[in-house]
Protein backbone atom coordinates (compact mmCIF):
# COMPACT_ATOMS: atom_id res chain seq x y z
CA UNK A 1 0.00 0.00 0.00
CA UNK A 2 2.82 2.32 1.14
CA UNK A 3 4.70 1.71 -2.42
CA UNK A 4 1.49 2.39 -4.03
CA UNK A 5 0.47 5.66 -2.66
CA UNK A 6 4.49 6.62 -3.44
CA UNK A 7 4.00 6.27 -6.78
CA UNK A 8 0.79 8.54 -7.17
CA UNK A 9 1.07 12.06 -8.47
CA UNK A 10 -1.34 13.44 -5.94
CA UNK A 11 0.37 11.61 -2.90
CA UNK A 12 2.73 13.78 -0.96
CA UNK A 13 5.14 10.70 -0.72
CA UNK A 14 6.82 12.64 2.68
CA UNK A 15 3.61 12.59 4.08
CA UNK A 16 2.22 9.02 4.22
CA UNK A 17 0.57 7.63 7.43
CA UNK A 18 0.11 4.25 8.13
CA UNK A 19 -3.40 3.60 10.62
CA UNK A 20 -4.22 0.35 12.08
CA UNK A 21 -7.47 -0.92 14.28
CA UNK A 22 -6.73 -3.49 16.98
CA UNK A 23 -4.44 -6.67 15.58
CA UNK A 24 -4.04 -4.05 12.29
CA UNK A 25 -1.98 -1.29 14.83
CA UNK A 26 0.63 -4.02 15.33
CA UNK A 27 0.85 -4.71 11.40
CA UNK A 28 0.84 -1.00 11.41
CA UNK A 29 3.80 -0.50 13.46
CA UNK A 30 6.16 -3.41 12.03
CA UNK A 31 5.65 -1.72 8.83
CA UNK A 32 6.30 1.55 10.26
CA UNK A 33 9.38 -0.09 11.93
CA UNK A 34 10.29 -1.71 8.40
CA UNK A 35 9.35 1.25 6.25
CA UNK A 36 10.89 4.78 6.73
CA UNK A 37 8.95 6.00 3.65
CA UNK A 38 6.10 5.95 6.53
CA UNK A 39 5.89 9.15 8.28
CA UNK A 40 3.64 8.91 10.94
CA UNK A 41 1.75 5.93 13.03
CA UNK A 42 -1.96 5.17 14.35
CA UNK A 43 -2.98 2.53 16.19
CA UNK A 44 -7.18 2.23 17.57
CA UNK A 45 -7.47 0.17 19.87
CA UNK A 46 -4.15 -1.90 19.83
CA UNK A 47 -2.66 -4.36 22.13
CA UNK A 48 0.12 -3.51 24.20
CA UNK A 49 0.60 -6.90 25.54
CA UNK A 50 1.58 -9.88 23.21
CA UNK A 51 -1.28 -11.42 21.47
CA UNK A 52 -0.99 -14.51 23.89
CA UNK A 53 -1.76 -12.12 26.93
CA UNK A 54 -4.82 -10.52 24.76
CA UNK A 55 -6.51 -13.37 24.42
CA UNK A 56 -6.18 -14.94 27.78
CA UNK A 57 -7.58 -11.68 28.90
CA UNK A 58 -10.24 -11.79 26.71
CA UNK A 59 -11.08 -15.41 27.92
CA UNK A 60 -10.93 -14.62 31.30
CA UNK A 61 -13.38 -11.30 31.15
CA UNK A 62 -15.79 -13.74 29.16
CA UNK A 63 -15.49 -16.29 31.63
CA UNK A 64 -15.65 -14.05 35.00
CA UNK A 65 -19.60 -13.14 33.13
CA UNK A 66 -20.79 -16.88 33.28
CA UNK A 67 -22.36 -18.83 36.65
CA UNK A 68 -19.24 -21.32 36.41
CA UNK A 69 -17.45 -21.71 39.20
CA UNK A 70 -14.27 -20.60 40.16
CA UNK A 71 -12.61 -23.88 39.93
CA UNK A 72 -14.33 -24.24 36.43
CA UNK A 73 -13.02 -21.30 35.05
CA UNK A 74 -9.96 -21.62 36.23
CA UNK A 75 -9.41 -24.70 34.53
CA UNK A 76 -10.52 -23.77 30.75
CA UNK A 77 -7.97 -20.86 31.00
CA UNK A 78 -5.40 -23.62 32.24
CA UNK A 79 -6.23 -25.61 29.06
CA UNK A 80 -6.05 -22.02 26.85
CA UNK A 81 -2.54 -21.65 28.31
CA UNK A 82 -1.84 -25.10 27.18
CA UNK A 83 -2.99 -24.97 23.56
CA UNK A 84 -0.75 -21.82 23.38
CA UNK A 85 2.34 -23.36 24.71
CA UNK A 86 1.39 -25.95 22.28
CA UNK A 87 0.79 -23.55 19.39
CA UNK A 88 4.57 -21.07 20.25
CA UNK A 89 6.09 -24.59 20.35
CA UNK A 90 4.94 -26.29 18.06
CA UNK A 91 4.74 -29.26 20.23
CA UNK A 92 2.04 -31.29 21.46
CA UNK A 93 -0.51 -30.41 19.33
CA UNK A 94 -1.43 -33.74 19.07
CA UNK A 95 -2.84 -33.77 21.69
CA UNK A 96 -5.15 -31.19 21.30
CA UNK A 97 -8.59 -32.04 19.99
CA UNK A 98 -8.93 -32.22 15.96
CA UNK A 99 -11.27 -29.11 16.10
CA UNK A 100 -9.19 -27.25 18.05
CA UNK A 101 -6.15 -27.88 16.52
CA UNK A 102 -7.68 -27.01 13.42
CA UNK A 103 -8.37 -23.32 14.28
CA UNK A 104 -4.88 -22.69 16.01
CA UNK A 105 -2.60 -25.15 14.15
CA UNK A 106 -2.05 -22.23 11.42
CA UNK A 107 0.90 -19.20 11.29
CA UNK A 108 -1.57 -16.45 11.57
CA UNK A 109 -2.74 -17.91 15.06
CA UNK A 110 0.58 -18.41 15.89
CA UNK A 111 1.79 -15.01 14.75
CA UNK A 112 -1.30 -12.74 16.99
CA UNK A 113 0.09 -15.25 19.94
CA UNK A 114 4.02 -14.12 19.71
CA UNK A 115 3.50 -10.76 18.50
CA UNK A 116 5.07 -8.14 20.88
CA UNK A 117 4.39 -4.80 21.12
CA UNK A 118 7.30 -4.10 23.34
CA UNK A 119 9.60 -5.62 20.45
CA UNK A 120 8.20 -4.05 18.04
CA UNK A 121 7.84 -0.66 19.26
CA UNK A 122 11.12 -0.31 19.77
CA UNK A 123 12.14 0.17 15.93
CA UNK A 124 9.19 2.77 15.51
CA UNK A 125 11.08 6.44 15.09
CA UNK A 126 7.86 8.00 13.42
CA UNK A 127 5.18 10.17 15.62
CA UNK A 128 2.65 8.06 16.92
CA UNK A 129 -0.95 8.46 17.72
CA UNK A 130 -2.65 5.92 20.18
CA UNK A 131 -6.58 5.95 20.08
CA UNK A 132 -8.51 4.33 22.29
CA UNK A 133 -12.02 3.73 23.53
CA UNK A 134 -12.60 3.86 27.20
CA UNK A 135 -15.48 0.88 26.97
CA UNK A 136 -13.19 -1.25 24.77
CA UNK A 137 -13.78 -4.79 26.63
CA UNK A 138 -11.88 -6.67 24.22
CA UNK A 139 -8.67 -4.68 24.47
CA UNK A 140 -8.88 -3.15 27.54
CA UNK A 141 -7.62 0.80 28.16
CA UNK A 142 -4.55 -0.40 30.11
CA UNK A 143 -3.14 -1.58 26.98
CA UNK A 144 -2.80 2.22 25.21
CA UNK A 145 -1.21 2.98 28.67
CA UNK A 146 1.13 0.53 28.03
CA UNK A 147 1.63 1.53 24.54
CA UNK A 148 2.36 4.72 25.83
CA UNK A 149 5.17 4.04 28.37
CA UNK A 150 6.71 1.75 25.49
CA UNK A 151 6.46 4.60 23.09
CA UNK A 152 8.05 7.11 25.07
CA UNK A 153 10.86 4.59 26.76
CA UNK A 154 12.35 4.74 23.07
CA UNK A 155 15.61 6.65 22.58
CA UNK A 156 14.99 9.52 20.45
CA UNK A 157 11.58 9.05 19.86
CA UNK A 158 9.64 11.85 17.93
CA UNK A 159 6.36 12.57 19.40
CA UNK A 160 3.33 10.57 21.12
CA UNK A 161 0.02 11.63 21.84
CA UNK A 162 -2.53 9.77 23.21
CA UNK A 163 -6.24 10.21 22.94
CA UNK A 164 -8.96 7.36 24.98
CA UNK A 165 -12.32 8.33 24.00
CA UNK A 166 -15.61 8.36 26.02
CA UNK A 167 -18.11 5.87 25.52
CA UNK A 168 -16.69 4.18 22.36
CA UNK A 169 -16.32 0.16 22.45
CA UNK A 170 -13.80 -1.73 20.75
CA UNK A 171 -15.85 -1.48 17.28
CA UNK A 172 -14.77 3.10 17.75
CA UNK A 173 -18.96 3.04 17.65
CA UNK A 174 -20.76 4.68 20.58
CA UNK A 175 -22.16 2.30 23.26
CA UNK A 176 -23.21 1.92 26.46
CA UNK A 177 -21.12 -1.44 27.81
CA UNK A 178 -18.67 -2.09 25.65
CA UNK A 179 -19.16 -5.63 26.06
CA UNK A 180 -18.96 -7.91 23.17
CA UNK A 181 -22.82 -9.30 23.59
CA UNK A 182 -23.80 -5.53 23.18
CA UNK A 183 -22.61 -5.18 19.49
CA UNK A 184 -26.11 -6.61 17.50
CA UNK A 185 -28.09 -4.28 19.74
CA UNK A 186 -26.01 -0.96 18.96
CA UNK A 187 -28.03 1.00 17.19
CA UNK A 188 -25.28 3.05 15.66
CA UNK A 189 -22.89 1.24 13.99
CA UNK A 190 -20.30 4.21 12.50
CA UNK A 191 -17.44 5.07 13.71
CA UNK A 192 -17.36 7.52 16.29
CA UNK A 193 -16.59 11.14 14.66
CA UNK A 194 -14.67 11.73 18.16
CA UNK A 195 -12.55 9.20 16.80
CA UNK A 196 -11.91 10.22 13.48
CA UNK A 197 -11.80 14.11 14.58
CA UNK A 198 -8.68 12.86 16.83
CA UNK A 199 -6.69 11.24 13.85
CA UNK A 200 -7.84 14.44 11.42
CA UNK A 201 -6.33 16.68 14.12
CA UNK A 202 -3.54 14.77 14.75
CA UNK A 203 -2.18 14.32 10.97
CA UNK A 204 -3.17 17.76 10.20
CA UNK A 205 -0.86 18.87 13.39
CA UNK A 206 1.98 16.00 12.51
CA UNK A 207 2.73 17.08 8.55
CA UNK A 208 2.01 20.92 9.52
CA UNK A 209 5.28 20.80 11.55
CA UNK A 210 6.70 18.25 9.13
CA UNK A 211 9.35 19.85 6.87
Amino acid sequence: AVKMLERRKDVDPKRISVIGHSEGGIVALTAAAKDKRIAAVAVLGAPGVTGADIVLAQQQRLLNRTTLSAEDRQKRVDAQKRIHDAVISGKGLELLAPDVRRAVDNPEYQTLLVADPAKILSEVRQPLLIVQGDLDTQVEPSNADRLEALARSRKNAKPVEVVKVPGVNHLLVPATTGEMDEYPMLKDKHVSRDVTQAIVTWLKKTFSAAP
